[in-house]
């Protein structure tokens, strides 16, 4: 017998109704009830074959992604000032910025790193942001340094936490049912001082599916008041100190001991096997086994991928997996970094930023773990050497159903032209739109100037802040004005956006797997908001479905273990989807 399904209706933008449909025990409005164990079906279908377009068509079809900087608009109006001249490491490294319903109203709110504290903005039905940063308790941060954040439930209430990184700080933030944020780091065992650590990125996970979140940070290199503060990159010339003028940092693993706390992890299990200086931080569960492995992009240095063999033990299998090198066998300055199925073979493939002058890095998955730098054929490395790259986000500009890419970009010397005359220190952001999962090309040179700005980037979200089914980007211009670019791209393509919820603790379902087919087409994402640089996505799956009206079969393989299939699932709308108590559900 059908079970009844509770329905909401949001009201966007754009005047169309979207659908939110909370499935209750699997069952989605108009799918039969089936008692029959359903069969997970094979994640891994054809790859989806490119049809050859004249460069007219690709053109004509690219003039149709339409953004605008809407920060005024909407009321946001942080400014981030100018750093001293010459700029140290620290003044240069930048932070980060995260999109999350703190209040659970449904629309994604936003969170600026800045100093002396964070500025943080309720999103007012999609039309207008609110500064409630001291109503919320985030005024007490009070202190400089800050640089990166995280995202996630960690005691399991059913409301989104917050945890700050910094030189040599750390703060963690209880959310008390969306009306204010408590400080808890030192009642959860953290340390406000970051035991001097470097805290760069940060992420929540389930580690050892206990369905408690796990905190993972990744630290930066040995810094304080008496290291060395400038360097000479050329003579006369005095700037900021590469990270080889330090010693390298290394990351931490904290076990959430499901009692409002955390135990940290011996480096043994894990972090000792990595390299450092550490940047940036991006999950996902490349063996199918349902333990989330992690990468590590380092600034300089081999980068690491950390493989879960459960029971919070980690083996580095950086270079076994292609991973450690950009072109030439040479090591990255990996600033950003973030999965996608850029081919729409099933399987999540790699992004990562880069120095100027070395291009940027592109990583097919062929499957076990093993992948192939794909950087030089996709027209990635052309479009990208001269760019200095921090935030990393994979985001469907059209909803074609095929990801494209944005790179925010900044140098990290402010007299980068007299280091290096080919240099720039401001630099605009790369919208890459994928064609077809074979090239890429640059759209912001034909997109309207605010977009194409000069700034000097680092953070970056993907989020859809007026939930109309198209992405948009929030940008850290470290010394300028935030960035919103809000997407207004109008094409016949469809949509689904999912919000997925787990059982408790783990509610918002880190770490679940989605994979929708229709015919030969596949889409796959992982619940995992980390990623890009010192920032945090809206936690929501996001794909868009070119001319599918909608998807054959749903199937989401939740934290638990548990799998769920849902049929014919229509185009067009916000699907919350809530984990069945079963073990198995179709």
């Amino acid at each position: 017998m059908m079970k009844k399904a509770r329905i909401r209706f949001l009201i966007p933008r754009l005047g169309a109704a979207v659908c939110s449909l909370v499935c209750i025990a699997g069952i989605v409005a108009g799918c039969e009830d089936r008692s029959a164990k359903p069969e997970l079906e094979a994640a891994s279908p054809k790859l989806v074959v490119a049809t050859k377009k004249s460069a007219a068509e690709i053109n004509s079809e690219s003039r149709q992604v339409v953004f605008e900087d809407v920060v005024q608009k909407v009321n946001l109006t942080h400014i981030w000032p100018q750093q001293p001249r010459p700029m140290r490491t620290n003044e240069a490294f930048g932070c980060g910025c995260a999109a999350f319903d703190f209040d659970g109203d449904g629309w994604q709110d936003i969170l600026l790193v800045a100093d002396p504290h964070p500025v943080l903005y309720r999103n007012l039905e999609g039309v207008k942001f609110r500064d409630v940063t001291e109503s919320m308790g985030l005024i007490r941060t009070g202190t400089d340094d800050w640089t990166g954040c995280a995202v996630g439930d960690y005691d399991g209430d059913g409301w989104m936490d917050l945890l700050l990184t910094g030189l040599h700080r750390l703060a963690l933030y209880r959310n008390l049912a969306g009306q204010r944020f408590e400080e808890t780091t030192v009642l959860a065992g953290l340390d406000p001082g970051n035991h001097n650590h470097w805290g760069a990125s940060a992420a929540f996970m389930d580690l050892d599916r206990d369905g408690w979140l796990d905190l993972v940070v990744v630290n930066y290199v040995v810094f304080g008041p008496e290291s060395k503060q400038y360097c000479e990159m050329r003579p006369g010339v005095k700037s900021g100190c590469p990270p080889k003028e330090y010693l390298p940092d290394k990351g931490e693993i904290w076990h959430n001991t499901g009692r409002g706390g955390f135990e940290l992890v011996p480096h043994e299990q894990g972090m000792e096997s990595t390299n450092g200086p550490g940047l940036v931080l991006a999950f996902a569960d490349l063996d199918d086994d349902g333990r989330m492995d992690f990468y590590i992009g380092n600034d300089g240095e081999n980068a690491d991928l950390l493989h879960n063999l459960g029971g919070m033990n980690f083996a580095n299998h950086g270079v076994s997996s292609g991973l450690a090198f950009g072109r030439e066998l040479s090591a990255m300055a990996a600033m950003g970094a973030d999965w996608g199925d850029f081919d729409r073979d099933g399987r999540l493939d790699l992004a990562v930023s880069n120095f100027d002058w070395f291009g940027f890095a592109l990583f097919r998955n062929q499957g076990s773990s093993s992948f192939t730098d794909v950087t030089a054929p996709t027209g990635v490395e052309r479009i990208t050497l001269s760019r200095l790259g921090f935030g990393t986000n994979w985001m469907d500009f059209d909803n074609d159903g095929w990801p494209d890419l944005a790179f925010v970009n900044g140098h990290v010397y402010e007299n980068a032209s007299e280091i290096d005359s080919r240099s720039t220190y401001r630099q605009p952001i790369l919208l890459l739109r994928n064609l077809k999962g074979k090239k890429f090309i640059d759209l912001v040179p034909n997109l309207s100037s605010d977009v194409g700005r000069l700034m000097v980037g680092r953070g970056s979200a993907t989020l859809d802040f007026d939930n109309d089914g198209r992405l948009d980007l929030i940008v850290v211009d470290y010394e300028g004005p935030v960035c919103l670019l809000q997407n207004r791209s109008q094409t016949n393509n469809h949509w689904l956006k999912l919000d997925l919820r787990g059982a408790a603790p783990n509610r918002f379902a880190y770490g679940a797997r989605a994979v929708g087919k229709s015919a030969e087409q596949v889409w796959i994402s992982e619940v995992s908001p980390a990623s890009s640089y010192l920032s945090s996505k809206d936690p929501r799956i996001h794909w868009g479905l070119g001319s599918c009206g909608k998807l054959e079969t749903l199937t989401i393989r939740w934290p638990s273990g548990r799998e769920q299939v849902l049929r014919d699932v229509v185009a067009d709308q916000i699907l919350t989807v809530l984990e069945p108590d079963s073990p198995s559900s179709d």
